[in-house]
């Protein structure tokens, strides 16, 4: 079962500047917790948001729009100037895209992208999606999924830590149970598109950061931010050895957060 802490929101208050720190597409804001700790204790206040019905059952992210998803990190970085005079946006895939949107509603002085994409991979069955949400209702992420790959016991484990994943049966039922809504799919793919459009308009400070081995996230996304954005305070950092989850366990980890550290701070080039 996952760990009902991992999918609640968290505050950690701290100083006068702000880290609103936004989770991905499907996940929780327990994949940001161990980041927000560690910007805790180098004094910042820290806001985890939960998006809208992202509480780890898919019934419930099927019910909601990406204005929904907007909604909630609006919600989070109003109440977070209410403390804090500034704020740092960090945004993880789809938090990335939801902060390139926030830019134009509140204030912010800093913003990090990390592994967000601005278009879904996949073959021409992508551009059916507005069709497909209203005959398919569930597409099963793990139906064809290899359980001896690290990156993905990772995801797996830290939402379920007692889960064996060697054990058949275990496999089996993982990949009959574990589902996403089309229709979310397509509200995913909306969203990205028209953060994609805003880019120009960006102004602030900002820090992109994407994992050479991202297979979630097209690594040429995070060219094309640094292309597009309008801000000339930039900054493009590849991570060799780390994939999709750039906050998870791994061995350029502490190098990552100590970037983002760095760059909150003040730092660019």
């Amino acid at each position: 079962m996952m760990n009902q802490s991992h999918t609640q929101p968290f505050l950690f208050p701290g100083g006068p500047t702000g880290c609103l720190l936004i989770h991905g597409f499907s996940g929780t804001p327990g994949e940001m917790r161990d980041l927000g700790e560690t910007l805790a204790r180098q004094g910042y206040t820290v806001l985890g948001v939960q998006l809208a019905g992202h509480t780890g059952q898919p019934e419930a992210l099927r019910a909601t729009r990406w204005q929904d998803w907007l909604a909630s990190a609006r919600a989070g970085l109003n109440d977070l100037r209410t403390h804090c005079p500034s704020v740092i946006v960090i945004g993880l895939s789809l938090g990335g895209a939801l902060s390139i949107l926030l830019v134009h509603q509140v204030a912010i002085e800093r913003l990090v992208l990390l592994a967000t994409p601005l278009w879904l991979q996949g073959d021409w069955r992508i551009h059916l999606l507005p069709i497909a949400r209203h005959v398919i209702p569930w597409y099963y992420p793990l139906e064809q999924a290899r359980f001896t790959d690290p990156g993905l016991r990772q995801r797996i484990l830290a939402h379920a830590p007692d889960l064996d994943l060697d054990d058949p049966g275990v496999q089996r039922r993982l990949r009959r149970s574990i589902k996403l809504p089309v229709s979310a799919i397509d509200e995913l793919v909306r969203v990205l598109r028209r953060a994609r459009a805003t880019l120009p308009s960006v102004r602030v400070p900002t820090l992109v950061m994407h994992g050479r081995g991202d297979d979630v996230a097209p690594p040429a996304s995070a060219e094309e931010i640094i292309a597009r954005i309008g801000t000339n305070q930039k900054r493009l950092v590849w991570w060799a050895q780390t994939g999709h989850q750039l906050l998870a366990a791994g061995p350029e980890r502490d190098a990552i957060y100590a970037q983002i550290a760095d760059f909150a701070a003040g730092g660019l080039c």
